[in-house]
């Protein structure tokens, strides 16, 4: 009796365990790595804040929907704050207008039609609900990624030449 007591009181801690790690992840989620491939797959990451959605079309089971909104933040891309985005995002039918709506995280990927204008949509499985954790991450990858850009090349051939006056 005791024994089977012992297990079950084991049981329910590493289950207890188990949930609380799940929680913690869920609320990390998703990882700076995920985000950071994410955000090099596409031409526009934002935080924006929809202002309208409405069904474009549908074909068979999805519909097409196009979003309008308001740049919250950037983090690439040619928008600044306060601009306002259009870009399309395709889903499954039956999805309400409200889930669309709201403060999110888009990362949209850019293609041109033969006057070089940009029509965005959204990158499949990415656009997110507004987070701070998520934010900071992003401005985290901004932030790595741009300070690569603007590291100044090492000149070579003046480093070797200080050696050899040597």
């Amino acid at each position: 009796m005791k024994v089977r007591r012992s297990i079950f009181i084991v049981a329910l801690t590493l289950t207890q365990l188990a949930t609380s790690a799940l929680a913690q992840d869920d609320d990390n989620w998703p990882s700076l790595s995920y985000l950071r491939s994410d955000y090099k797959a596409v031409a526009v990451v934002a935080h924006i804040r929809i202002q309208q959605a409405e069904i474009t079309r549908r074909i068979g089971g999805y519909e097409n929907w196009k979003i309008v909104g308001e740049v919250v933040e950037p983090f690439k891309g040619k928008f600044k704050k306060g601009d306002v985005i259009e870009y399309f995002h395709g889903a499954e039918a039956g999805f309400k207008r409200e889930s669309f709506m709201g403060e999110k995280l888009v990362f949209l990927l850019a293609e041109y039609d033969r006057d070089r204008k940009p029509h965005y949509s959204v990158l499949e499985n990415s656009t997110l609900p507004y987070t701070e954790d998520r934010v900071k991450k992003l401005r985290r990858i901004k932030r790595s990624l741009n300070s690569r850009r603007t590291r100044k090349p090492r000149n070579h051939s003046s480093a070797s030449a200080e050696m050899s006056a040597r």
